[in-house]
């Protein structure tokens, strides 16, 4: 028998011996990639009631935790705080609170677990722009359990003009006067939990998984502005969060009443919330409605916040029928120091010798 040898190339012949070691080593081990966990609806139910045994968030009487930026200011030499900046860096760097640092959203619970021990200040505080985002990442750590954290109310738009210029008083409109919708909107009949996958069954891990992903979600990922909304509002089931009064008096047309503090719990109207569309909460100035968000898209609902709440739609209104801080004028801001890029740096106040207690105002 003649038998003829075919020289084969170097790269192809380690090519070959490279798969012919990946096949060994699969058949040899038997192990395999793990699947992707799929969707529960049971996960979200144990995460539910988790939540609502521990601390119950949305019906929280304190909450949303705000601090007014002149007691803010007056507290950051006299007592232990740690201000998080969650801007992006190159807002940072052109004007921050003195001594702040800045950690974006999706790097927090990194900073909590690694960088920080929560419990050694006395207060840490988060700001951004216009309180959106803040308040977003706020919401999941008080989830999480971290109670001593505060957002500073309207953000730094409350601290510095220029910022207040970009933010606040560029969003204030009364565009809808007079053409808000009378018609009390039922709400939907109650129907399923949204399914999550996390692949855990425990509470707080599940709690814990899917927090990570919800912070990866901010803004703008997770807002809707007025107008855009407007276009298209039956493409969305809309939440109205005030007080059923104020709601009578006049809402967004479809919008559907949701009282804050108590509706979006298991035992009330949680189970109306639709799994097919996107849910828009507003609330006043929008802040409220960016602690709600984060907790609904825990349990996987496609929640948007709709920013500065109502003062983007009726904003004489708010002025001159709620108290001063449902809406947001030049009055509003103290034009407190920041040091960075363009900013002279200031000192701070000097140390008092009695501690200054910093005042936690809970609601809108």
């Amino acid at each position: 028998m003649n038998l003829k040898w075919q020289k084969i190339p170097y790269k192809t012949a380690s090519n070959m011996l490279f798969i012919f070691l990946i096949l060994m080593t699969t058949a040899c081990t038997g192990k395999r990639q793990p699947a992707d966990p799929a969707p529960s609806k049971e996960e979200t139910a144990t995460l539910l009631q988790y939540l609502e045994e521990n601390g119950n968030l949305l019906n929280s009487p304190a909450l949303p935790a705000l601090i007014n930026a002149d007691d803010l200011f007056r507290s950051l030499h006299a007592q232990n705080i740690h201000v998080i900046d969650v801007r992006p860096l190159d807002a940072y760097r052109e004007g921050h609170i003195q001594h702040s640092i800045n950690v974006r959203p999706s790097h927090i619970l990194d900073h909590f677990e690694q960088v920080i021990d929560p419990r050694s200040f006395d207060f840490i505080v988060l700001v951004c722009e216009n309180a959106m985002t803040s308040a977003y990442v706020h919401s999941v750590l008080l989830m999480l359990g971290y109670d001593n954290v505060l957002t500073l109310r309207f953000g730094l738009s409350s601290w510095d003009s220029a910022i207040a210029a970009g933010n606040w008083l560029g969003a204030m409109s009364s565009h809808l006067e007079g053409q808000l919708e009378l018609t009390d909107n039922p709400k939907r009949s109650a129907g399923e939990l949204p399914a999550i996958a996390t692949g855990e069954t425990n509470g707080y891990r599940i709690l814990r998984a899917r927090a990570q992903k919800v912070l990866q979600e901010h803004i703008p990922g997770n807002i809707i502005t007025v107008n855009e909304l407007m276009e298209r509002p039956e493409d969305f089931y809309i939440i109205n969060y005030w007080p059923r009064p104020l709601y009578e008096a006049g809402h967004l047309p479809g919008a559907i009443q949701y009282t804050p503090k108590s509706s979006l719990h298991s035992e009330e109207y949680i189970h109306t919330l639709p799994t097919d569309k996107p849910v828009v909460v507003y609330c006043f100035t929008g802040q409220h409605s960016a602690y709600v968000t984060p907790f609904l898209r825990m349990l996987g609902y496609d929640a948007l916040n709709l920013p500065y709440g109502a003062n983007t739609f009726i904003h004489t209104t708010m002025l001159t029928t709620q108290v001063s801080t449902r809406s947001f004028t030049e009055a509003s801001i103290h034009q407190l120091p920041l040091v960075g890029k363009d900013h002279s740096e200031v000192a701070l106040p000097e140390k008092e010798e009695e501690e200054v207690a910093v005042p936690i105002i809970g609601g809108c």
